[in-house]
């Protein structure tokens, strides 16, 4: 007995099938199917196209092949007439016994149990001819087909990221923002440069207003100072004693900052109650709900507020006038300036090093759109923008959009949050819901993102409504 190579011409013309390779075993209805546990191959085989010499027989065996590992299934045997009826009266033990040229189509259905790695693997043919002779001229060996190409493994969308270009403002306005806790003696509106580290104080306002003044790109066009006072004693004192207090700080600063007077706009804060109220609630200090109310009566007069609450809280007012008070009084700044605007790429990358707040968001749109997309400076400039620009949404989306780029999914979600409720911004968080998975809410942010005209939405439900079909069907090829 010797084994030969199948003829992959072996079979008479038939018509199409659903592949190649199938059609020339003479296969039809190819299927496989997979279960949470099983995975089962379904075809029928039409022995009558079989052309066999009488004493020769084909052992099919179908397997699931991929790389190194193997798993047979039970084999169908095509044989010739002579081998039929020898394989009849010995007993054939190779698997179904079908003759050469009979027209009939049995079908075969075979499972086995699902392993990981047939995700993604081949069930091929191997197909062994076998002469019950010894004929010399028989070619010895064994044929390979395959038959389907199987593809398992989860599909996880990835869907175009879509970036908004942020308005381009004609001017670039910022402002810089600090607190100063200048000391006063009690009932006293003039400056004590010994008491309570005063000059430092002082001294750091000085040092916001000089590192906008020597900018040479930026320009100051208001320095608003606004003073606190606490609310004890009379009310029309307070006021005086506000007003003072503001002024003396603002004569230090124009005296030490040579800017025009139209530059300075002072206010006052008599009794800062707001204040009180922000560091009760801060401290959970003993009562604070019931104070925080009587702050929040807008029906009690202003005059009479801090008689009116030293009465009611008799016990706590002693120590609030030693810890929270002093707190109250204080001096706080913003300094509004423009600063020229960058047209040259290089330009804005070296603003960016040395000084990223003077940059607007559309010179950081220009300059991450200089890096290729997906790379690390394309991420961090964007990340930039939504960082000086926390509450504006297109920064927020953009930042968002890199950041999922990026594989950081968890960070995108936090830069969604503040990324409005526009289009753009459903088409976005459709976009990171498909790529967690969560296919449900994806379609339904994508549905209304298309509906609103947003061109990529359908393209990502397409994408995602195939990653379900795969999921369902599988992805099984017949060659």
């Amino acid at each position: 007995m010797k084994r030969y190579i199948l003829p992959l011409v072996l079979l008479a013309p038939i018509p199409a099938l659903a592949g190649v390779n199938t059609e020339r075993l003479g296969i039809s209805d190819m299927a496989v199917f997979r279960s949470a546990d099983l995975l089962t191959v379904n075809f029928r085989i039409n022995p009558r196209d079989y052309k066999l010499r009488s004493s020769d027989r084909v052992v099919l065996t179908p397997a699931i092949v991929s790389g190194g590992d193997t798993v047979r299934l039970a084999p169908v045997v095509v044989a010739g007439r002579r081998a039929w009826y020898y394989q009849t009266r010995k007993g054939n033990d190779d698997g179904a016994l079908l003759r050469a040229g009979n027209d009939v189509q049995p079908s075969y259905a075979e499972s086995t149990p699902y392993q990981p790695w047939m995700e993604n693997s081949t069930v091929a043919m191997l197909a062994d001819t076998i002469s019950e002779c010894d004929c010399d001229d028989a070619v010895k060996g064994s044929g390979v087909i395959d038959l389907a190409r199987l593809d398992y493994r989860e599909r996880v969308a990835a869907p175009s990221l879509r970036y908004v270009v942020p308005t381009d403002t004609l001017d670039k306005n910022f402002s810089l923002s600090g607190r100063a806790n200048v000391r006063f003696m009690v009932n006293r509106d003039a400056i004590d440069w010994s008491y309570a580290g005063n000059r430092a104080e002082l001294d750091s306002i000085l040092a916001s207003v000089n590192a906008v003044k020597d900018d040479p790109d930026a320009t100051v066009k208001e320095i608003h100072i606004r003073g606190y006072a606490s609310p004890e004693g009379p009310y029309a004192n307070n006021v005086r004693l506000a007003r003072g207090r503001t002024e003396a700080v603002k004569e230090y600063v124009r005296q030490h900052a040579s800017f025009p007077a139209d530059v300075y706009r002072t206010s006052f804060v008599a009794e800062d109650w707001q204040g009180l109220k922000a560091w009760l609630t801060e401290h959970s200090y003993p009562g604070w709900q019931e104070m925080v109310a009587f702050i929040d009566d807008s029906s009690v007069p202003v005059e009479t507020k801090n008689d009116i609450f030293r009465k009611r809280f008799p016990r706590e007012y002693p120590d609030l006038l030693r810890t929270a008070y002093p707190t109250l009084r204080h001096t706080d700044y913003k300094i509004s300036y423009n600063v020229r605007k960058y047209f040259d790429v290089s330009e804005i990358r070296e603003v960016m090093q040395k000084n990223p707040r003077k940059l607007s968001q559309n010179e950081l749109y220009l300059l991450a759109k200089s890096y290729p997309q997906g790379s690390k400076e394309y991420a961090e400039v964007f990340a930039m923008a939504a960082s000086l620009f926390p509450d504006d949404a297109t920064a927020n989306l953009n930042a968002a959009s890199a950041a999922i780029n990026m594989g950081d999914l968890a960070g995108a979600a936090r830069f969604l949050e503040r990324a409005g409720d526009s289009s753009e911004a459903d088409y976005a968080r459709g976009v990171l819901a498909a790529m967690n998975r969560d296919y449900e809410q994806a379609q339904t942010l994508l549905r209304r993102a298309s509906a609103a005209g947003i061109a990529d939405a359908d393209a990502a439900l397409a994408e995602i409504e195939a990653i379900l079909k795969s999921a369902k069907d599988g992805n099984v090829t017949i060659l």
